[in-house]
């Protein structure tokens, strides 16, 4: 069964369901995992013909009468997969960023005696879609394109896909101006038939050739396709060839962040269907020049369209404000502002409230591809988005998208749109994948489709109005859940030191509340509350003791809510010993205990970098219940760590299949340690001194059992 789910874990992994690309959020886990957990908990006893054949069956019923909580609910994936399932889902989260965007994952707009067919709502979308368009949409087309010569030696017009800029430092010693190349190659595609593009350092020029070493045909400047200007945060002036540090010698000396040059454009020509790309010309440095004065003329006009607030000082935005980065309006240049503010507006007049929610999603969602913080990916030939390794990292040659957007790209508001359609069409016909011979398929499931009914409160929940209660509030302090009404917690709680996802969702927080402060009171303040986000940040003074305390505090208002026969299952993934030792201890200190621990493979890619966590391809899937006698076991630390290896050698066997690797092997003893830990707990003794789970397992990573 494990290989199974983790296989297609690991499909979902690098291609999510359409719904959960209504969005980005960070550190989502696979349908493949979330609705396996489901069906388990639907049928404890297993599944007669196997999990197999249960997972493409239809299960619209299989959680009839069940009410399930996620308290860490991010990205939604438990609630849309209880819902598919007929059970209540009821989520927490502290981010009203999450909140927006799992509303936006399960709501419908409503009509008279029910909600809209799926034919109807994508009419209704379109025709609003149409209306921007005619307001705003036809001028950024006309903003987003550029003149290009033919092979037919005739100009024309063609539309502008990408720009790309390169930042300028001024050198300390002789304060010539430096561009900042990290490479001079454009493009570096290794097909048949392929010619790569490159820069020249002397005139910018773009030089065709796969050679190493190349000329330019504009100036006769011979050049390395490898040469670099800017590496590992120090720059060479090439005037007087000193090196500098970027933050020490010139962003410490300078208030605002470094200003950019445009350095080439990547089209798109409608006429014969072909990408090319272009050294800008007079013409198109003129023609960003008067959008940015129509934005500085009507900046005062747009301004409640427009972020006010500052980027806050914390662990993740450290390096960003390292740049003298200080406003989240300063991550974008004027042309994007402009059309952003136009576009905002627009979608501030749709009438229909669940309309505009799905419209200012769209809009939210197209600001990740439409920044400067945006890279091109030279391998692969496009625009790799802000959050594509989730942090905001300042880049030096960032890359300007086609706002509105054209044929070819990623990332543009007609792009994120499709993506809207696609996602609510799930809601109508929700499918699962099946792999055989090498080959993916869909297999749909339109019995368990899925709208979100919310409820105002628990007791409407429960009396039959509504099949969704999601709450922006810390999981520390559930009040509004009576004891035991939870039939079952399904969960991903928070990692520890891992990304602080308060601080870089309001990239996204700052924009939403324009238009959602009036409606909903936790977008009212300029920053997100992240004071209540379980997390460590050193910066903000929160110690890894806090976030035990605070982690610990969330199991008991879980423990409390929960049934006494009810399973809380986690997903979890660290790569030290202390993060395993923090959640086991927050689980002990609130009254669980251990009673499985698996491995599943998750294999996902963070844009450009692979999993940051130890490169680890695995979570570990805890189950837990509540611990309602004390244990009475008890067992010498020498004898312990006998029983841990047999049972690490035991355990390893039945994951063979999974062929995983060292880190992921240390994810099985890890599981073995909870389960053993948990049932010794807390008689575990070495020298008559009771022995700490972090000493168990430093223990397991020092012997790598």
């Amino acid at each position: 069964m494990l290989e199974f789910i983790s296989g297609l874990s690991r499909i979902e992994a690098n291609s999510k369901k359409p719904v959960y690309m209504i969005h980005k959020w960070f550190g989502r886990k696979t349908d493949a995992v979330i609705r396996s957990i489901l069906l388990s908990i639907a049928s404890p006893e297993g599944y007669p013909d196997g999990m197999e054949a249960e997972y493409y069956s239809e299960n619209n019923e299989a959680l009839k009468g069940k009410y399930i909580l996620d308290p860490f609910m991010g990205g939604g994936s438990t609630l849309v997969n209880t819902l598919r399932l007929g059970g209540k889902a009821i989520g927490v989260d502290v981010n009203p960023v999450a909140w927006f965007v799992t509303k936006n994952e399960l709501q419908v707009p409503a009509d008279v005696g029910g909600f809209l067919e799926y034919e109807e709502l994508r009419l209704m979308l379109e025709i609003e879609l149409e209306r921007i368009e005619g307001a705003v949409g036809s001028e950024i087309k006309r903003a987003y394109r550029t003149s290009i010569t033919g092979e037919d030696g005739c100009e024309r017009e063609a539309d502008i896909m990408y720009v790309l800029w390169i930042k300028k430092a001024k050198c300390p010693e002789c304060g010539k101006e430096v561009k900042l190349y990290p490479k001079m190659s454009i493009t570096d595609v290794d097909r048949a038939g392929c010619v790569n593009l490159s820069f020249c350092p002397s005139c910018g020029e773009i030089v065709k050739g796969n050679e190493a070493e190349l000329r330019c045909t504009s100036c006769g400047t011979d050049f390395s396709r490898d040469l670099r200007i800017y590496s590992n945060r120090r720059f060479r002036c090439e005037s007087c060839g000193g090196v500098f540090g970027l933050l020490k010698d010139v962003m410490s000396k300078r208030s605002g962040p470094l200003e950019a040059e445009m350095c080439a454009i990547e089209y798109y020509d409608r006429q014969t269907g072909k990408k090319g790309f272009k050294k800008p010309d007079i013409r198109d440095l003129k023609a960003f020049g008067r959008t940015r004065q129509e934005y500085l003329s009507l900046k005062d006009e747009l301004s409640e369209f427009l972020p006010a607030g500052s980027i806050p000082c914390g662990f993740n935005t450290r390096q960003v404000r390292n740049h003298n980065y200080r406003l989240w309006t300063e991550m974008f240049n004027e042309r994007q502002l402009y059309f952003l503010a136009k576009l905002l507006r627009e979608i501030s007049r749709i009438e229909n409230r669940v309309v505009r929610e799905l419209f200012l999603c769209t809009f939210s969602n197209t600001l990740n591809a439409n920044n400067m913080f945006c890279i091109y990916n030279a391998r692969y030939e496009k625009i790799e988005p802000l959050f594509g390794d989730h942090n905001i990292g300042p880049v030096v040659n960032p890359v300007e998208n086609n706002l509105w957007g054209t044929r070819f790209g990623r990332g543009s508001f007609l792009k994120c749109f499709a993506a809207t359609l696609e996602a609510k069409q799930f809601n109508y016909k929700p499918f699962e994948r099946a792999h055989q011979g090498g080959k993916t398929s869909a297999v749909v499931m339109e019995e368990e489709k899925f709208c979100g009914e919310f409820a105002e409160d628990f007791e409407k929940l429960l009396c039959g109005s509504g099949n969704a209660l999601i709450r922006c509030q810390s999981a520390e302090d559930m009040g509004f859940l009576p004891d035991g009404c939870i039939d079952a917690v399904v969960t991903d709680p928070p990692y520890f030191s891992a990304i602080n996802y308060g601080e870089i969702s309001e990239f996204f927080y700052s924009w939403q509340r324009l238009l959602l402060a009036g409606e909903y009171s936790f977008f009212g303040p300029e920053h997100v509350d992240s004071a209540e986000e379980v997390t460590v940040n050193s910066v903000k003074g929160i110690s890894s003791a806090e976030f035990s305390r605070r982690l610990t505090g969330c199991f008991k208002e879980i423990r409390r809510v929960l049934r006494d026969d009810g399973p809380l299952v986690m997903t979890y993934s660290s790569s030290g010993a202390e993060g395993w030792a923090v959640l086991f201890d927050s689980l002990m200190d609130a009254g669980f205990h251990i009673t499985e621990a698996y491995p599943v493979q998750m294999e996902y890619k963070a844009g450009l970098v692979e999993n940051r966590r130890g490169k680890m391809s695995c979570d570990l899937v805890i189950v837990a219940s509540k611990r309602l006698k004390p244990e009475t076991a008890s067992v010498r630390f020498e004898d312990f760590l006998r029983e841990l290896r047999a049972g690490v050698r035991n355990e390893e066997k039945k994951f063979d299949e999974l062929k995983l690797n060292r880190m992921d092997r240390m994810l099985v003893g890890i599981g073995v340690l909870y389960k053993l830990y948990s049932l010794y707990y807390p008689e575990i003794c070495g020298e008559a001194i009771p022995v700490s789970f972090i000493e168990a397992a430093e223990a397991l990573y020092r012997e790598n059992i």
